[in-house]
């Protein structure tokens, strides 16, 4: 797998894992879990129904996560690139940028602030598209995986997760953690298409073919 690792010559170590992990098991039970349980008043209120009979097909669950997605990535491009001004960048989000080529498990290293900003975009989908709970199993299933994969580290060959249009994928969000300057998006790539941060990556990218 070596191979494919995008910044080769920054490996990974116990240390990082272990100093990673430890945040991140704060994270889990000091702030996601109260979310979590959020989640659960939020379904119960709204008799958010969980039965086999009532299930959504599944192209109506892709359908439902793919506007999760869209409505999280918009959210995180706005607000991550909010938390990159220089008058609040190293009071919050700093802390995520400790690592400089980042792996798996450092997807969800964050400053406990963070969490909350850019992990209540998670649940605005919910909040507009829930109407069984499977649907919030596939979006949290779905959210992981991406998130995991584009901090990965790793630019593996066959990602089926590219086979998504416009998906920006580990190379892209790789370079953000390598440059701190653009690449702002979760999942998709259009907002910095648009807002024309991406132009830092694309002369990287091109420097490189050229090499």
């Amino acid at each position: 797998m070596q191979k494919y690792k995008i910044q080769q010559d920054k490996p990974e170590t116990w240390e990082k894992q272990w100093r990673c992990f430890k945040m991140l098991l704060f994270n889990h039970f000091c702030i996601q879990l109260p979310m979590i349980c959020g989640t659960y008043h939020f379904t119960e209120f709204f008799s958010i129904p969980y039965d086999w009979d009532s299930m959504p097909r599944w192209p109506y669950l892709l359908a439902q996560c793919l506007g999760c997605a869209v409505i999280e990535d918009t959210w995180h491009y706005f607000l991550h690139r909010l938390l990159h001004h220089r008058s609040i960048y190293k009071y919050i989000h700093k802390v995520h940028h400790e690592f400089t080529a980042p792996f798996g498990m450092q997807a969800e290293y964050a400053h406990p602030a963070e969490t909350v900003i850019l992990g209540s975009g998670f649940f605005i989908g919910i909040m507009v598209f829930c109407n069984h709970v499977t649907l919030l199993w596939a979006w949290v299933a779905f959210r992981l995986l991406e998130t995991i994969d584009v901090h990965s580290g790793y630019d593996i060959p066959l990602n089926p997760l590219h086979l998504i249009p416009f998906y920006a994928g580990a190379r892209f969000h790789d370079f953000h953690h390598m440059n701190f300057v653009g690449n702002y998006a979760s999942t998709f790539t259009w907002w910095d298409k648009i807002l024309h941060t991406d132009s830092q990556y694309n002369r990287h990218m091109m420097s490189k073919k050229d090499q």
